[in-house]
This record gives C-alpha cells, sequence and structure tokens, in this order.
C-alpha cells in the first residue's frame, strides 16, 4: 500500500480526536441507536466483544432505493456486487473466492429466522429492498454460536414499528428503465407489504423483474411471551448477460456473453434465472422467570428454480425446514453481570434437481436427474461474564455435523452417495475493557468452521463432488472504538488463516466448479470514523462527515496449479483498499443533502495474479424532502444520481474465468427520482 494511503488513513483518524473537546461524554441516544445483538449478547457499541457493522435505516436513507450495494459497501472489510440486475454476490473479508453468484460463506438470520438454508444457500436477491430496515454484519467468524461460516453473519431485521397505523404508497422511476413500486399497510400488530421492481438493464440481455409479497407480526401473548409471525413470497426473473473479454469490453462494454464457433452466446440460450420463493417463520419467546429467558424459531422454505444457460436448462425444486433454540440465564452479583447462553439449530433440506439440454430458453432432451439432502446441526453454549461494569469476558463453542446425501436416477445405473463430514468444535475467546468513559479496547481469537454448500458439491454442470474439504480457518484481531458526542471512532486490526480454500474454477463451456486451494493468510486494517461538525446553526440542523476503508494484504500460502507455485500470490477480487468518506448535510424544514466518495484499488482477476482490474472512483449523491402536512398526511421526495471514473468499471468479475470472460461491465452514469406519500393515524 503506497504511502499516501497510509497518510490518508491516520489523518482520518487523528485530526478529527485533535479537535474534539476533553469534555466530549457519551450520549445515551447514540449508544442505544448502535446497540448490537451480536452472539446473541445485546451490549452496546463499546461493550461488545464482536467486530460489527451496523447499517440502521438513517445509512440506508443516504442511498437511492434500488439496491443495498452501495449501503453495504460503506462497511469496513464487506463487499456487495451486482454483476448484473438482480445477480448479487456478498462477502465478508475475502470470502467473495468462493462466490461465483449468490452468497458463500456468510451466514443470514432474517428476524432471528435462519435465511441461509441446510445447503448453504441464501436468497439474497429474493428479498425487496424495503423488506430490510436494518443489517447487523458480524465480521469473522461466528461459529461458536451460528454454526458453518468463516466469513462473517448478518442478522436482518424489518423496519422498526411504533403505534401508529399507516398506508403508504411508494413509487422510483431511473436509468434504463427502473422502475418501483412500493406498497405498505400497517394495522395494530400486522404489517403487509407489496414491492415490485423492474428495469432493462445496462448490458444487452439483462433485465430484470421481481416482485415480492411479504408480512410480519409481532404480538404480546402475555406479560412474558411475545409471539412473532414472518412470511414473503418472491417471484424473481432475470436475464443472465454472462461474461465477456476484454477486446469485446473495449468494443462495447454493453455486449452480452458472445457465440464462439462451438457455443452459442447468453442471448441465442435466453440465459437467466426464474426463482419463486417463500418463506415462513414464526419466533416465540418467553420470560421463564428473573433470570431465565427462552427463544424458538422455527421456519419452512420452497423455492421453484430455473436457469437456462449456455449448456443445459437446470430445474430444481426445493423444501427446507429448520429451527433454532435459544435458552439465556443472566443474574447480577454485586457489580458483575453474568449471562449464560446455550441451544441448537438444526436444518434441514431437500433439492430435486433436474437437468436439461437448453434449446434457445426452452428444456429438451434430459442429461441428469439427481436429488440431494443436506442436513446441518450446530449445538453452542457460551459464558459472558460484565466485571466493574467495565471489563467484559466472553467464552464460548459450538459442536457442528454436516451432511449430504446424494442419488441419481439418471444416467442410469442408480447410484446413492453420502457424504459426511467429520463434527467439528469452534470455540471463541474475547474480551473487552472500557477506559475513560469513552474508549474501549476489543480483543478476540475464534475459530470458523464452512463445509461446501450444496452448490460446490453438486455444481450446475450435475455429479457429486467428494473430493472437496471444508474449510478451517482462525481469526486474531484487536479493535479499538471511541464513541462520545461529536466523535466516534473504530478501528480493527486483524489476521485470519484459511486451511483448505475452496476457489472457483469454470471449464471451457463456463458451467463453474470448485477446488480446494490449501491455505490463505489475510491480513487486514479496517476503519471508520464519524464526526459532528455542525449542530442547530440556523438554517443548518446538521453536518456529519465520515471516512471508512479497509487495508488488506491476502495471499494464498500453500497453492500449486499442476507444476506453477502460486503460493504468495495476491487472492484475486480482493483490493488492497478501499475508502468511503460521507458528507451528511441536514437542513430544518425536512430537507437532506448526502454526498458519498468511494474509492476501491486494484484487483486480479485470476489466481496467477496475470490479469489486474485498474481502480475506479465513484461519486453518490443523495437528495430528500420530508415533509408532514398535518397530524396524519405525509410525504418524501428523493432524487440520487451516480457517477465513476474508471478505465474499466464492473460491479462483479468472473474470476478465474475460461477464455478470459472476466468482465461484467457496469453503467457509469445512473439518475434515480423518487415520491412517498402516506397516511397515518
Amino acid at each position: 500500500m503506497k504511502t499516501t494511503q497510509y497518510t490518508f488513513l491516520l489523518a482520518c483518524i487523528i485530526l478529527p480526536s485533535l479537535t474534539t473537546r476533553a469534555q466530549d461524554t457519551l450520549r445515551t441516544n447514540q449508544l442505544e441507536e448502535i446497540t448490537v445483538n451480536a452472539f446473541e449478547s445485546r451490549r452496546n457499541v463499546l461493550e461488545t466483544t464482536a467486530s460489527v457493522g451496523v447499517i440502521s435505516p438513517r445509512t440506508l436513507e443516504r442511498y437511492s432505493t434500488t439496491t443495498f450495494t452501495n449501503a453495504v459497501n460503506s462497511v469496513p472489510g464487506v463487499r456487495m456486487e451486482e454483476r448484473s440486475p438482480g445477480s448479487y454476490r456478498f462477502s465478508v473479508r475475502g470470502s467473495l473466492l468462493r462466490s461465483p453468484f449468490g452468497v458463500r460463506n456468510v451466514k443470514f438470520y432474517w428476524n432471528g429466522i435462519p435465511l441461509t438454508d441446510a445447503n448453504g444457500n441464501t436468497p439474497l436477491n429474493s428479498l425487496d429492498y424495503a423488506s430490510v430496515g436494518r443489517m447487523e454484519i458480524i465480521k469473522g467468524p461466528g461459529s461458536s454460536v451460528y454454526g458453518a461460516g468463516t466469513g462473517g453473519v448478518v442478522l436482518l431485521s424489518t423496519a422498526a414499528r411504533n403505534a401508529e397505523n399507516k398506508v403508504e404508497q411508494a413509487v422510483g422511476f431511473g436509468s434504463y428503465g427502473f422502475q418501483s413500486r412500493n406498497t405498505e399497510v400497517i394495522i395494530g400488530d400486522v404489517s403487509v407489504r407489496y414491492g415490485h421492481q423492474q428495469q432493462d438493464g445496462y448490458r444487452q440481455h439483462s433485465a430484470m423483474v421481481r416482485d415480492v409479497f411479504q408480512f410480519n407480526s409481532t404480538s404480546r401473548l402475555s406479560d412474558k411471551a411475545t409471539l412473532s409471525l414472518l412470511g414473503i413470497y418472491s417471484d424473481l426473473q432475470y436475464q443472465t448477460p454472462g461474461g465477456i473479454n476484454l477486446a469485446q469490453y473495449q468494443r462495447d462494454p454493453t455486449l452480452a456473453r458472445q457465440p464462439t464457433p462451438t457455443l452459442p452466446g447468453s442471448e441465442t440460450q435466453n440465459a437467466g434465472i426464474y426463482t419463486k420463493y417463500s418463506l415462513f417463520g414464526v419466533q416465540h419467546k418467553l420470560n421463564l422467570s428473573a433470570h431465565w429467558d427462552q427463544s424458538l424459531s422455527l421456519y419452512v422454505t420452497t423455492n421453484d428454480f430455473a436457469n437456462p444457460f449456455i449448456t443445459n436448462y437446470e430445474k430444481r425444486s426445493e423444501l427446507g425446514f429448520g429451527g433454532r433454540n435459544v435458552w439465556t440465564f443472566s443474574k447480577n452479583f454485586a457489580n458483575t453481570n453474568f449471562q449464560w447462553t446455550s441451544g441448537f439449530e438444526w436444518q434441514y433440506g431437500k433439492s430435486a434437481q433436474r437437468n436439461y439440454n437448453n434449446d434457445k430458453g426452452t428444456p429438451s432432451g434430459f442429461q441428469t436427474s439427481e436429488d440431494v439432502r443436506s442436513t446441518a446441526l450446530t449445538v453452542f453454549t457460551q459464558a459472558e461474564v460484565k466485571l466493574l461494569q467495565s471489563l467484559t469476558l466472553n467464552a464460548g463453542a459450538s459442536v457442528n455435523a454436516n451432511r449430504y446425501g446424494y442419488e441419481r436416477f439418471f444416467p442410469t445405473p442408480f447410484s446413492r452417495e453420502q457424504r459426511k463430514f467429520d463434527n467439528v468444535v469452534s470455540p471463541r475467546i474475547a474480551a473487552n475493557q472500557i477506559f475513560g468513559r469513552n474508549w474501549s479496547l476489543t480483543a478476540s481469537l475464534s475459530s470458523g468452521y464452512s463445509p461446501p454448500t450444496l452448490q460446490e458439491v453438486r455444481p450446475s454442470a450435475g455429479g457429486f463432488r467428494t473430493d472437496l474439504q471444508p474449510e478451517l480457518g482462525l481469526n486474531r484481531e484487536v479493535s479499538l472504538r471511541r464513541v462520545g458526542d461529536r466523535l466516534r471512532l473504530d478501528v480493527t486490526a486483524y489476521q485470519f488463516s484459511l486451511k483448505e480454500t475452496i476457489v472457483r474454477r469454470s471449464d471451457e463451456q463456463g458451467a463453474e466448479f470448485f477446488i480446494n486451494a490449501g491455505q490463505t493468510d489475510q491480513k487486514g486494517i479496517e476503519w471508520r470514523v464519524d464526526y459532528d461538525l455542525l449542530r442547530g446553526a440556523g438554517l443548518l440542523r446538521d453536518i456529519k462527515i465520515w471516512n471508512a476503508g479497509t487495508a488488506t494484504n491476502y495471499h494464498f500460502n500453500d497453492y500449486r496449479q499442476g507444476t506453477n507455485d502460486l503460493g504468495g500470490n495476491r487472492l484475486p477480487g480482493i483490493p488492497s483498499f478501499t475508502q468511503n468518506t460521507g458528507l451528511d448535510i441536514f437542513l430544518k424544514g425536512g430537507v437532506a443533502a448526502y454526498a458519498t466518495y468511494q474509492h476501491a484499488g486494484k484487483v486480479f482477476l485470476n489466481d496467477a495474479n496475470t490479469v489486474e482490474a485498474p481502480a475506479y472512483d465513484q461519486l453518490l449523491l443523495r437528495l430528500t424532502w420530508k415533509k408532514n402536512w398535518g397530524n396524519h398526511f405525509y410525504s418524501e421526495l428523493s432524487a440520487s444520481a451516480d457517477f465513476v471514473s474508471a478505465e474499466i468499471y464492473s460491479l462483479g468479475y468472473d474470476l478465474n474465468a475460461f477464455g478470459t470472460r472476466y468482465y461484467n461491465a457496469a453503467p457509469k452514469r445512473t439518475q434515480w427520482v423518487g415520491v412517498k406519500a402516506g397516511w397515518r393515524w
């Protein structure tokens, strides 16, 4: 990393401290806003023993309501990509290596209900933007409480409820045929929402349409019990343009994957994703006594999935169900608070998979017929002690068991196989010390375990991979935090060692497969600084500035491709330096203006480090006006614009792509406007 980048980092961290008054004290409302629930322990940001990035409703308001991408990318160490509309990738601290599309190695929960299924897949792109009101991203292994996964854990929440009933309608329009409509009705304990989004896309063959119906409710059954319901039905379809090579990008970046002498292109084959996903979940919380609490979450999911690809037409019919049970004992002893948390999580999934020939988007001749059954079990326990109101000690561990059962019906003869991974114990220890009222220092040591997902043991071309090994990781990190009246600071340094790293490959036909790539060593520094420049100065209500960034040094340690020794090469797809700088201006009368400058450094596109993509700079602007027209009617107007400066700009490269088809071009200029109106009573 260049000296100027170190200088920039130090300036962002040190200068606000020099200008902050010595009497800067903690504000209760600030701490409540950033209370985190990581590792089943509700603590404010100074006390928590976890490294957590919070995307609050205020953060979501800073960006256009078209995609989560910009809000997620403002969190240090976290990366979200959208190679084409609807095609999401989500990674934490380098887990992008396992993400040809979707989410790998990061576990998601939604209102306490597992969203990541037993197969290891997360239907993040099936959610509407308005479905989520808050994200809490735990960075690093969360296996001690949450089971399989070395990348991290994401806790999603629906928007916070208040005592008012309301009816609300929002519409939006933007570049490349973007349209959105959202309707929400809240009466009593019940919220019902419908969201529609569509766009033509920047590239050829990149249109997307999504319709989402959602309901949720939380009812108090008694003084000690609550019952929460969550349901969603999502109908998503999007075209997949596929990657192109550099010469094609330079000729016309909007091209879809082009035909070759032996294979047709994406448009000819009508390549795309069609998925109808449903989830119904219930969570019951019960206060058993002054010291005991328990919660039980149960869910069932279905997924009707189709993927016409260049070489085949994949159909999947999937069913999943499972639950999570957590027991908590808490008691105060003089100046000591003790909390013991134990429980288990069990998940089951069945995927009936059929592959056909693809005749221009229509299934034709039979290729394969296979069923895969998945089970995942995590049993965990954790103890946390807070001593003298300043020192918090946390220790926990889990036992994880995962198994796949495979049956092949065609081609014959029938075969049955099973892959059971060894039970793995994943411990974690951590300590947090508050000092000087506003400061805290946190250190942790945690291990992670991540078996191959269904899409890795059974890739899109079919077959069952019994040779893939689970990833095993060990994470060491230390964090320094400050929360004050004007200045908030969070700096984390970590080292993550990963064995049996799973990486993506693709063959000459473009079908992906996965291999274990030995060991990786991942060192990084993450930071975020927020500073309130001005408060209550006439027309100006507030002015805030902030900076967040990541500096990484990720390398393969022990990795060979044939006769080539790639040890020492940088991990592909991960920039060595990224930063976000923001300016938030709040005016009286409900007007707010937001500006964000984002820089992402160069990345390698293959394990051999022979192809590199250039850095890019992005400017995001947003203006909103909120108005209450009396006691009932309210409205909001908003406008957003994004500008990118880059020689090559892609929101998601295809790593290690065959035929050097790495590039998925994204637009360098986009605009969006929206209107929202509602009636509350």
